[in-house]
């Protein structure tokens, strides 16, 4: 994550201000491809829901989230469609975007 950040030329430098928790667990993979010029796929880890919202994370989720959100040109999000309800979590960061 660190040396993903701190390359001029990619587009994650700004992330360095969400601190090494963060960092630590930002991973990045390139591949030469075509048809993948210009373009940027994030996974994200799954929303936690009750407790675990708070306990889970060391960095902030939602701010991350967002940070990526402004730069993005299409957002598709996916979760479980087998359970009925969403985290407050899952709640924030679809009103953030």
């Amino acid at each position: 994550g660190a040396a993903l950040c701190s390359q001029a030329d990619r587009p994650f430098r700004g992330l360095s201000s969400f601190g090494n928790n963060f960092l630590s667990r930002f991973e990045g993979v390139e591949m030469d491809s075509p048809i993948l010029n210009n373009i940027t796929l994030v996974d994200t880890p799954g929303i936690l829901s009750g407790q675990k919202q708070s306990i889970g994370r060391n960095y902030d989720y939602e701010q991350v989230m967002k940070w990526f959100a402004e730069r993005a040109d299409l957002i598709i999000i996916m979760f479980d469609a087998h359970k009925l309800d969403i985290s407050d979590e899952l709640k924030r960061v679809i009103e953030l975007l």
